[in-house]
């Protein structure tokens, strides 16, 4: 188990501070910002972590998702699409990963209207890939553990399906079918 001072020193704790300096402060699930560009709206920033270290509450009263398979990004390039004409240190996961990151994360969102957003995203990630989608699909699978997909399908009903089909301006059963792919 880590210390404080163990983790006040690991990159999370870093980004954090830095999120700080830059005017970003603490919300629910990871940091916000009121900004003005041509008008007022709030950036947010939400803080991935592979798994919670134990002492981790005892630093920060903010909670921040879970999400297991992150590591894998960080570990693997081929899981990485790097963003260097931003930075040469900014990346952001595979469409693969972001598909399974979706599909995981689906099932444990408490929020109805976060399962519309996330079945969008996946949907769209899908979809509007460059592969067909049976490729995605696949690959997307390779990546999850088992009952992953048993778990998201329960998640989603006819219901959310339709409310994502109008969000984006899809035709009636467009979501579905891709849901049914899955």
């Amino acid at each position: 188990m880590m210390g404080k001072t163990e983790l006040l020193s690991t990159d999370l704790f870093k980004m954090m501070k830095i999120l700080e300096e830059n005017g970003y402060k603490p919300s629910m699930f990871g940091y916000k910002k009121d900004d003005r560009i041509e008008e007022n709206f709030t950036l947010y920033v939400d803080i991935l972590v592979n798994s919670y270290p134990q002492s981790y509450q005892d630093i920060s009263p903010q909670s921040f998702f879970e999400v297991p398979l992150i590591e894998k990004i960080y570990n693997n390039n081929q899981f990485q699409v790097k963003l260097l004409e931003i930075s040469e240190y900014l990346i952001i996961p595979t469409r693969e990963m972001m598909g399974a990151m979706k599909i995981i994360s689906i099932p444990s969102r408490g929020k109805h209207h976060k399962i519309v957003k996330d079945l969008c995203d996946l949907y769209s990630l899908i979809w509007f890939a460059d592969k067909s989608p049976d490729e995605i699909i696949n690959d997307i699978s390779s990546l999850l553990i088992p009952n992953s997909i048993n778990r998201f399908k329960e998640s989603i009903n006819k219901d959310i399906m339709s409310e994502c089909e109008e969000h984006l301006g899809e035709s009636k059963g467009s979501i579905n079918t891709v849901v049914s792919q899955i």
